[in-house]
């Protein structure tokens, strides 16, 4: 009896923690790191402890996730720079304890995780809204300013890019929710997706509307045969929020005419100091040139920064120290750290959640991922706290949720 109620306040606190966590994240970074730890705390300090780290090793998705952080990890081994590569051992470290945290056997109703999934949409609601006010306040100055790549101050420290990420994972949760939705409230859930789907629009930040269409587009396919009145529904939807867009959202017009400028010196191959595609190519320039120097076992997880910016003084005359960039893409990041062989298992990691079987919601488990990728090809997300928990936390979320974990009992069984 014990034990039970042992557990039973357990459950509590952790799904209170989970709650803590999404709502921190749109507030401060700091609580977002307390409640996180707490998280941690909670799911991992008992007596099953040793029961619970023999799961998280039964489970490939969990130890492909776990690598994002031991990639960096043994590629300190080769690192010279060994506080920098502490500071990239921080970030990745909720790869590593989030996965173990996750395997344990605490369960949560479906209740619960559907309120969890209600505050997420909640939370990211009421932050477009405050990202919209913050953008009413100020409209001409913002307007003129998507002429010089900056965007709507944003929660998650302005960094837009991981914010709109979140904010098209809300469009695809309500979604997933739409038939779920308590009946007196269902109308409310119209307003749940209008809003963020506006939003991305607004603050058109590139890599979240790509990630949005291609959901839409994705979804309408995938309603096609059954239910294709809803198929060319949300077809037409999406034309018709391209033309909103143009002719309503000045923001949007600056963002593309910025982005039409942009291009121009990409195509010229001529490099202009503090344009976006202009310094993200010379990124990638950066870290391919290092992936060549260094094929087998990379430059390491400490040095990748410094060898970087070596090239850029070396190749790039005159160039600001904000101009700097990581590579602006994982895979050659993690090429950068530890070769082809790190390239490889990366790419293995993040596709092997495509591969797991007997899914439930099979579609909203592959667009989570497909749009993650994508991010993942242009943008170093897994490089920043808000990233690494978007994708660590989500992912373990909707494993979790969906009963994608039934499949450690099941090799056990096996």
């Amino acid at each position: 009896m014990g034990i039970l109620v042992q557990n039973e306040w357990r459950n509590r606190a952790i799904f209170a923690t989970i709650i803590l966590m999404l709502a921190s994240l749109f507030v401060s970074r700091a609580l977002l790191s307390i409640s996180l730890i707490a998280f941690i705390v909670l799911a991992t300090l008992h007596s099953q402890v040793y029961t619970q780290l023999k799961q998280f090793l039964a489970s490939p998705l969990l130890i492909s996730i776990s690598l994002l952080f031991f990639i960096p990890f043994i590629s300190g081994l080769w690192s010279e720079d060994k506080q920098e590569w502490g500071k990239v051992l921080l970030v990745k470290l909720p790869f590593l304890l989030l996965p173990i945290a996750f395997a344990g056997q605490w369960r949560l109703k479906e209740k619960e995780w559907k309120i969890i999934a209600y505050s997420f949409l909640l939370f990211a609601t009421l932050a477009c809204c405050w990202s919209i006010g913050q953008y009413l306040l100020d409209m001409q100055s913002i307007n003129e300013s998507y002429l010089r790549a900056k965007t709507i101050p944003t929660p998650l420290d302005d960094d837009h890019v991981r914010f709109s990420w979140l904010v098209c994972l809300a469009a695809i949760t309500i979604v997933l929710l739409w038939d779920k939705f308590p009946g007196k409230y269902r109308g409310v859930r119209l307003a749940l997706l209008i809003i963020p789907v506006v939003y991305l629009h607004i603050l058109s930040a590139r890599t979240g509307l790509l990630m949005l269409y291609v959901f839409g587009l994705a979804f309408a396919f995938y309603k096609a045969k059954r239910k294709p009145g809803i198929s060319l529904l949300v077809t037409g939807g999406l034309i018709i929020f391209l033309l909103i867009g143009w002719f309503c959202f000045p923001t949007f017009q600056n963002r593309v005419k910025y982005n039409l400028y942009d291009l121009s010196f990409v195509i010229k191959n001529k490099y202009m100091s503090g344009t976006s595609d202009g310094n993200r190519l010379v990124s990638l320039k950066a870290g391919w040139e290092i992936i060549k120097e260094n094929p087998l076992l990379g430059v390491g997880a400490g040095d990748l920064k410094s060898e970087t910016d070596q090239w850029y003084d070396a190749h790039v005359t005159g160039i600001k120290e904000t101009d700097k960039l990581y590579p602006s893409s994982e895979w050659i990041v993690y090429g950068g750290m530890a070769g082809w062989p790190g390239m490889i298992l990366f790419t293995m990691i993040v596709f092997l959640p495509l591969c797991v079987k007997n899914i439930p919601h099979r579609f909203f488990w592959n667009l989570l991922h497909a749009i993650a990728i994508m991010g993942f090809l242009v943008e170093t997300s897994l490089e920043t706290q808000y990233g690494v928990f978007i994708y660590g936390f989500f992912v373990l979320w909707w494993w979790k949720w969906f009963g994608v974990c039934r499949e450690i009992s099941s090799m056990k069984r096996d």
